[in-house]
């Protein structure tokens, strides 16, 4: 194979300017708590027609060509996103939750689904055609889907990653993944087939029904026998990042050899890779980070660089359909909510959330352009939505979780203090503290640690830095109740960063106040988001020591929060 000079040119240039430019906006939109991903975007319409390709048009086209290696790449990325997708579904999640998360998916796919038909189907403003089985089929999927990545990293920005109403609006978010590509696929293969028929329709999606039943069942085992294999045998994490490429890589081959897109096999790949109990959360990170570093920025800029808001955007469109994804979900949560006697403003933050459709329904935009279900102008529209929807999500929720009455943290843990536990594991430390609660507060040990235990095979409470907040929340338990214990050598609470943790915060709260263990959460989390204070924590030998600590941070974080340099 024979590749010209200003072949390698070009692409060397190319993906290195699209690197470091999206490596710029990412930092900047991080630093202000917002999705790296829609800074790569942004990115990318910058350097696209829209601004840098309108004024220098004959260098653009040199630099960024419509063919060759780098469409190559580019597509490489979205494959290996659909696989750090599927890595995030956690099938054992949604299989232990059931009937608890039944009726928020069941509603917040339905519901979307229909308005974004039926809208599209009598509103030519919002789908830019009318009357069109494809192309509304397309809406109804683009209303329903989320953006699990994005929902998780905005989850964690608000600090509600770990709550029970964060595992709701995580797994909800994985449900409609898995059935929204599931029926994308089928609609791309029936569009491909050339017949639009409800017939044709239903069995290319008995087919791709089919094919993920093998893939989720005779695959996973496979899985499940071999990773342990390989980092036994291999190099950590070499051999298994290896494994995680080349099983992805073969099932998007499968099934772009069947006649299903290449996408569904990825992101299938990746669902039995992450559900794998072999695979801990450190190993994933690693994954990720591989992904988002490279493939990821790459995909993303491309999109930007796709589009041309100056020529081809509809403000009305964007407007319509980013009011429909919104209306729609938060209807869905709302009954879902009355169903499953959530709180209305539990039901709100669970729309909000869910209405995210962010990189996902930019990924399902770009198929439905290339086999032309929708123009360029409804596609950008949609790049409009899922960028808007990604930035107003997390101030959304932080303004509608901050609760009406603010507890203290420092009047809860004091005397809760437990230095320098002696457990080997995490259930007998969850069981050391359940002793302590049963004696200070009457709550019966037994109860509480398998609660806390239960909730712990649902979810890991690792949040990194050494540090885990295991919780749960009891009808019996009229205050909450948070218990630190401290433990030198550390245990596993399968921590993102695979740190284990030395500073345990237990939380209890009632049953029916999903507010007050958020904010609790929230404020551990932004106490120890400073390494210093768990290194103090750590050294605390007595209850005071432990208080003044506290005392003194939160002091600190409050003087930060209104722009004061404290005094060190």
């Amino acid at each position: 194979m024979h590749i010209s000079s200003n072949e390698i040119l070009t692409l060397l240039v190319s993906i290195s300017i699209m690197l470091t430019v999206a490596k710029v906006f990412s930092e900047f939109f991080t630093r202000f708590k917002m999705p790296a991903v829609i800074g790569q975007i942004i990115a990318g319409i910058l350097l696209g027609p829209t601004f840098f390709g309108h004024l220098a048009p004959n260098f653009f086209t040199w630099l960024f060509p419509s063919t060759g290696y780098l469409r190559g790449i580019v597509f490489l990325g979205l494959i290996f996103i659909m696989v750090k997708v599927g890595i995030e579904v956690e099938l054992s999640s949604i299989f232990k939750q059931g009937k608890s998360i039944a009726a928020v998916s069941l509603f917040s796919i339905l519901i979307p689904c229909i308005a974004g038909f039926v809208v599209s189907w009598y509103i030519p403003a919002f789908s830019g055609t009318y009357k069109s089985l494809p192309t509304s089929l397309f809406f109804a999927i683009v209303t329903a889907i989320t953006a699990l990545p994005v929902i998780a990293t905005i989850l964690l920005d608000v600090k509600i990653f770990h709550s029970d109403l964060g595992m709701i609006i995580l797994t909800s978010a994985m449900v409609n993944d898995i059935i929204g590509w599931i029926f994308f696929s089928s609609l791309i293969k029936t569009v491909e087939t050339g017949s639009i028929a409800i017939s044709s329709i239903l069995t290319s999606l008995g087919l791709t029904l089919f094919i993920t039943i093998v893939i989720l069942t005779l695959f996973r085992y496979v899985i499940n026998e071999l990773l342990p294999v390989v980092q036994a045998r291999t190099d950590w994490p070499g051999g298994v990042i290896t494994l995680c490429l080349v099983l992805s890589m073969f099932l998007a081959s499968l099934t772009e050899a069947i006649g299903i897109h290449a996408f569904l096999g990825a992101f299938m790949g990746g669902i039995i890779m992450g559900d794998s109990p072999h695979l801990n959360a450190h190993t994933k990170e690693i994954i990720n980070q591989f992904i988002d570093n490279f493939f990821s920025p790459l995909f993303f800029v491309s999109i930007g660089l796709g589009i041309n808001l100056i020529t081809q955007l509809s403000l009305v469109q964007s407007f319509l359909i980013t009011l429909v994804v919104v209306i729609s979900n938060i209807i869905a949560s709302l009954i879902a909510g009355k169903i499953s006697n959530n709180t209305y403003i539990d039901s709100l933050a669970i729309g909000i959330g869910m209405s995210t459709s962010g990189t996902m329904g930019i990924i399902v935009g770009i198929f439905a352009l290339q086999y032309g279900i929708i123009n360029a102008t409804t596609y950008s529209s949609i790049v409009v939505m899922a960028v808007a929807t990604s930035l107003l999500a997390g101030p959304l929720l932080k303004l509608i979780l901050k609760p009406k009455e603010e507890v203290s943290l420092i009047e809860l843990l004091d005397n809760n203090f437990i230095p320098d536990c002696a457990c080997t594991n995490r259930n007998e430390l969850i069981q050391q503290v359940s002793q302590h609660i049963q004696s200070r507060y009457g709550y019966d040990a037994q109860q509480v640690a398998r609660a806390i235990i239960e909730r712990e095979q649902l979810m890991s409470t690792g949040i990194g830095q050494h540090v885990a907040i295991p919780h749960t929340r009891l009808a019996e338990c009229k205050k909450p109740v948070v218990v630190c214990a401290t433990h030198l050598q550390g245990l596993d609470f399968d921590a993102p960063d695979g740190k284990p943790a030395k500073v345990i915060f237990m939380v209890i709260t009632p049953q029916h106040d999903n507010d007050v263990q958020i904010f609790i959460i929230s404020k551990i989390a932004q106490l120890c988001s400073n390494p210093n204070v768990v290194s103090q924590i750590l050294n605390a030998k007595t209850n005071n020591e432990f208080i003044a600590i506290l005392k003194t941070s939160t002091h600190i974080m409050a003087m930060e929060e209104y722009g004061t340099q404290p005094n060190y």
